[in-house]
């Protein structure tokens, strides 16, 4: 018998007094994985509690389907003129979110729809529609990272924390773009139902790492893709698959084959930062996973990190984290990692 059966097996006497309605607002142009991802995370744990915990429903403003980015057409199950039932709404994001800003009755359902919940979630850019009608005003909150120059200035009330996985302020949460949705909805899973639970879910999806709402949208990995310059491109991705490696600056100069200068300059240009600075985020990066995932010590994971010592990454997270290692793995760590 293998393991995944073995653990849906144990699921059954898993004590379920009631059910938690989940209602998803959909709109057009939507993003289609937005609505996808979380609603297929409490899915898989209804099929391993072999119970409809979750109550999941769709409304739209008419009660009609909807048209996502995709192309995809997605059935709701009520319209506005149905308040859903007091448990969770999402508001997801996605190219239609401008037209939705400008919808009264879309805004108004979001207002009355609010006041009866347990939780108020949004995922990616949904958190303008939240913001819109003042639910995350005094609220730490964060949306997809491409949003960040727009949404300061429109809300300044929000306290917005545009490098985190997702926020959670009072009953509100807030995740980043597109699959952070994912790692939002497995938190809440195991604020529910447990951290076996959202484990086993994590890895029925070949989730490969369950990322923390501490850890950054802006991975070192996501900004390797992005730099435009080939020699630069292939220096980050190498130092972001071995950041142990002595990454000074004129081995990279040389690993680049350009100098020092234009090396700096390439980095500010493209990424923000110096070259040093991008070695430091891939190694924190790395640590962070380790921390996560892996019952090493904090020695080894520094070693493994590309740190000299446990010292240097104790002080690598004060000044960049304002937290301690052990204080990181005990708030989000893992024994192993999800595989």
């Amino acid at each position: 018998m293998s393991e995944m059966t073995k653990n849906r097996q144990n699921r059954t006497s898993f004590s379920i007094d009631s059910i938690y309605p989940i209602t998803m607002l959909a709109f057009p142009q939507t993003l289609l994985l937005d609505i996808a991802g979380p609603l297929q995370v409490f899915s898989s744990a209804n099929q391993m509690l072999q119970s409809p915990y979750y109550v999941l429903r769709i409304a739209s403003e008419n009660g009609q389907p909807v048209t996502t980015d995709a192309g995809v057409r997605i059935s709701a199950d009520h319209g506005f003129d149905v308040l859903p039932a007091a448990g969770d709404i999402i508001v997801p994001g996605g190219p239609g979110v401008d037209l939705v800003l400008r919808n009264d009755c879309f805004l108004d359902y979001i207002r009355r729809a609010s006041r009866n919940q347990k939780r108020i979630i949004s995922v990616c850019s949904g958190s303008l529609l939240l913001a819109e009608v003042g639910l995350l005003d005094g609220r730490e909150a964060t949306s997809h990272w491409v949003r960040v120059a727009d949404i300061k200035d429109r809300y300044p009330k929000v306290f917005w924390q545009p490098e985190s996985i997702f926020t959670r302020d009072g009953n509100v949460y807030c995740s980043a773009g597109v699959t952070a949705g994912i790692d939002l909805a497995l938190s809440l899973v195991e604020a529910d139902l447990g951290r076996d639970m959202a484990l086993d879910v994590a890895r029925e999806l070949i989730v490969y790492i369950r990322r923390s709402g501490g850890q950054s949208q802006y991975s070192k990995p996501l900004m390797a893709q992005r730099a435009v310059s080939s020699k630069i491109h292939d220096l980050c991705c190498a130092i972001t698959e071995d950041p142990t490696k002595d990454w000074r600056i004129s081995r990279m100069s040389v690993y680049a084959n350009i100098t020092e200068r234009s090396l700096h300059r390439y980095f500010v240009r493209e990424h923000g930062e110096s070259p040093s600075r991008f070695v430091l985020g891939a190694r924190l990066d790395f640590a962070r996973t380790l921390l996560d995932h892996d019952g090493r010590s904090i020695e080894e994971i520094a070693r493994l990190s590309g740190f000299s010592s446990a010292q240097a990454l104790c002080r690598a997270f004060a000044k960049n984290l304002s937290i301690t290692p052990k204080e990181y793995r005990d708030r989000f760590g893992r024994l192993q990692p999800v595989v």
